[in-house]
């Protein structure tokens, strides 16, 4: 069992593992043997792949050499039909449709339940009320009341750890320190023993948390409090209006011939005219907005998931509607055509990344992820939370250890 102050100082953050993904599998046995003993997951990562995952390869031997933390508040996927029952009480905010929110005891006990069953374990580490800032997203009389409805659920958990289902407890918010919650009205001035841990964006710009407002900082608050403080999003953050996650690929683009994008480009919208032209329609294929995007911002798309999402959400879409056969070339030139786009997304990250650490006058030539993650322990943020889904990853930060 990993002692609280024994957390490795580098955790490992699993928002988008899932068990079945034996790269996934390999990485956190990879974070568990060199010493990252830190894994942060939530019920409804994956919906709930994720605790499957850590399950699956901490089994019962494993157990001891990991720091666990999960979360819990969000009602969505099947646990709308899971927990049909919560959604009736007064407490649970429906923020639309697919979308339930809560943190009323009753319910957080179930959710914990799940939680341990799908981690295979009897106890967690750490639990943190997950973004109750969610009460706000729709008018409610729950608003009125959320400090109360927190503290009623801190001393609901305090019970928890007098039973040995939770060790330490806490929250994670993206609305800590400056977005309308006060961690000091959270804790009420009550006796609170156990709450321990606090989770919040930190990176090189979302860093409002080591600055001072009456004379002390969230990250200060936290230390006199003996609360240890994660940060989550450290690689991620908006920048120039346009969402930047702090890294380097130089690696991968080594040797990149981009030019051949543009012949490539072509060829496919050559295919999809003809297509057009079997049905009848001598419109050019930029005049159809999923085309037309990719035609005009096909190399300054942000991130490879935002591209992925603009393909799967807007093009393909498009293209089934021509009804193209399986065997069609346009698939094989489409699948180069997006390697091409992510690594376009990779070269956009590099530059962008490169032109932030001359705006705040970074003088390090080391991969920024690594000098942010370094700079955030020298604010005094206690741990890191890093998605690290690939060893190479890992062993970029392992200095930090």
């Amino acid at each position: 069992m990993i002692e609280i102050n024994k957390m490795s100082n580098l955790g490992l953050g699993t928002y988008r593992m899932e068990i079945g993904n034996k790269t996934h599998q390999k990485t956190i046995s990879y974070a568990v043997e060199n010493g990252i003993n830190l894994i942060d997951t939530a019920s409804n990562y994956q919906f709930g792949n994720s605790e499957k995952l850590i399950g699956s390869v901490l089994n019962k031997k494993r157990r001891k050499d990991a720091f666990i933390i999960s979360k819990a508040g969000y009602i969505n996927g099947n646990d709308i039909n899971v927990f049909s029952e919560n959604l009736k009480s007064s407490r649970s905010i429906k923020i639309n449709e697919s979308f339930y929110y809560s943190i009323e005891p009753n319910f957080i006990e179930k959710q914990i339940i799940n939680s341990l069953k799908r981690l295979n374990t009897d106890y967690l580490d750490g639990f943190l009320i997950h973004n109750p800032e969610h009460y706000f997203d729709v008018e409610n009389e729950n608003q009125k009341h959320i400090y109360s409805h927190l503290n009623e659920t801190c001393f609901f958990l305090e019970d928890l750890v007098k039973k040995g289902i939770i060790r330490y407890y806490g929250i994670s918010s993206n609305a800590l320190p400056t977005n309308g919650l006060d961690l000091q009205k959270i804790l009420g001035g009550n006796n609170l023993p156990n709450f321990k841990l606090a989770q919040f964006p930190y990176n090189l710009i979302e860093n409002e948390a080591s600055k001072r407002i009456n004379k002390e900082s969230l990250i200060d608050f936290c230390k006199n409090k003996g609360i240890k403080t994660f940060a989550n999003r450290p690689l991620n953050t908006k920048y120039n209006n346009k969402v930047l996650r702090l890294a380097n690929y130089s690696d991968e683009l080594l040797g990149v011939n981009f030019d051949e994008e543009d012949s490539l480009f072509e060829s496919f919208l050559s295919i999809i005219k003809s297509q057009l032209q079997k049905f009848g329609e001598s419109s050019e294929p930029g005049d159809f907005t999923p085309i037309k995007f990719f035609i005009n911002n096909r190399k300054i798309i942000a991130n490879p998931e935002a591209v992925m999402k603009a393909v799967n959400s807007y093009l393909l879409p498009f293209m089934n509607q021509l009804q193209f056969s399986k065997s069609n070339e346009v698939f094989v030139i489409l699948k180069n055509l997006i390697d091409y786009w992510v690594l376009y997304s990779k070269k956009d990250i590099g530059s962008r990344s490169d032109q932030l650490k001359k705006e705040l006058n970074i003088n390090d030539s080391r991969d920024i992820s690594l000098v942010a993650c370094e700079n955030y322990l020298k604010d005094g943020i206690d741990h890191v939370l890093v998605g690290m889904r690939k060893e190479k990853y890992i062993k970029n930060l392992m200095p930090l250890l």
